[in-house]
């Protein structure tokens, strides 16, 4: 007698018997598998280049005086980079581009700052909102860095200086 890779169903049973030898299918479909798999994924880390940064903080100014609160967003000439902070009730800020006060990549940025007027009064509760609503204490033009005309200029080596006057 021969042996048949399959049986064929008798009336009594629609069981389909399938040969013992079946190592190699298993053994093809695993290759394909891993054939087709092989090259998938980024060769680069997902998400935009990083550049090199430098340290990046200064002093942001209203009239004269320390602008405590205020957000500082800086955005590259060339479009390559952007960097962010928050000034203390100084004025002080530190920029940071990647990580926590990272610094910036060195070269020119237009600049953006906004001051927001609503404060937390305990962790995760804001103050009620004033009669009027909250006002800014600077002009809305510097909160747009198409409007605000500041600009900044990190050196290559960094600077812990930089000046923000807004006028």
């Amino acid at each position: 007698m021969t042996d048949l890779s399959f049986a064929r169903p008798t009336r009594r049973s629609f069981v389909w018997r399938f040969p013992r030898r079946s190592g190699w299918l298993a053994g093809a479909c695993v290759m394909m598998a891993a054939w087709s798999l092989a090259g998938c994924g980024p060769s680069e880390p997902p998400g935009p280049k990083q550049l090199p940064t430098v340290p990046a903080a200064g002093t942001v100014t209203y009239n004269g005086q320390p602008l405590a609160n205020a957000t500082i967003s800086c955005q590259s000439v060339d479009g390559e980079s952007a960097a962010s902070g928050k000034s203390d009730a100084s004025g002080k800020f530190a920029l940071k581009s990647y990580g926590d006060k990272d610094g910036a990549p060195a070269g020119s940025y237009k600049v953006s700052v906004s001051v927001s007027a609503v404060q937390e009064i305990e962790p995760g509760v804001l103050a009620p909102e004033p009669p009027g609503g909250f006002k800014s204490p600077i002009p809305a033009k510097f909160g747009n860095v198409a409007e605000s005309g500041l600009t900044l200029e990190v050196p290559a080596a960094g600077s812990t200086e930089l000046k923000l006057d807004l006028r």
